[in-house]
């Protein structure tokens, strides 16, 4: 069994629209066979231009919505104003990005951390460190020769299709998910996969 962490996106993908979040939300639903343990994980920040912020409102919505299905809810936080209002809920451990001046964040956090890192030291006490080359989309072949067989065992993944999941059947692994492909939405790109091709691993 594997741990997908589904990355949902912020504004860019649901618009903070509840019809929008409730379909996504509804895809995954459709495909789960509950094989695999599925966490939906948005992105939350206050102000990163042109991304359209999730409104706390919206992800509110999310997280109530997605407990209806047993889907334990979280998100990537990339300011301290985010991550105080994510510790407001019953997370299973909050997110940090591949970005190492955020890691600092880590102290403010009282769940388990996990963060992405492309092969440079994390000092974050207990954290879960996950093997990622921030780039969108990446190559399987950028992340073999930045990691070890051990260090994509715990993956977040950029990389088009499920070809370094098949490879290395990682115990966690974190995607991009979209309800529809736009060209608009930069979390949208070939990095990211729809139920149809999600289907073909839960």
């Amino acid at each position: 069994m594997s741990t997908f962490i589904l990355d949902m996106g912020s504004g860019n993908t649901a618009r903070n629209d509840p019809a929008i979040i409730k379909q996504m939300i509804d895809l995954i639903d459709l495909v789960d066979t509950a094989e695999h343990e599925v966490i939906l994980k948005w992105q939350l920040f206050t102000d990163a231009p042109p991304n359209i912020p999730m409104t706390h409102e919206a992800f509110d919505f999310a997280y109530h919505y997605a407990s209806k299905y047993g889907f334990e809810t979280t998100s990537s936080v990339f300011d301290i104003e985010s991550m105080r209002f994510l510790m407001g809920y019953d997370v299973p451990f909050v997110k940090i990005a591949c970005r190492p001046e955020l890691y600092g964040l880590a102290k403010y956090s009282t769940v388990p951390v996990y963060v992405s890192s492309s092969g440079s030291l994390v000092d974050i006490p207990d954290a879960i460190v996950m093997a990622c080359i921030p780039k969108y989309p990446a190559t399987i072949k950028e992340y073999e020769d930045r990691f070890t067989v051990e260090d994509l065992n715990i993956v977040s993944d950029h990389t088009v299709g499920w070809g370094l999941y098949l490879k290395y059947q990682p115990a966690i692994i974190e995607k991009h998910f979209v309800h529809e492909r736009r060209a608009d939405n930069p979390d949208a790109g070939p990095f990211a996969v729809d139920a149809k091709m999600l289907r073909m691993v839960l």
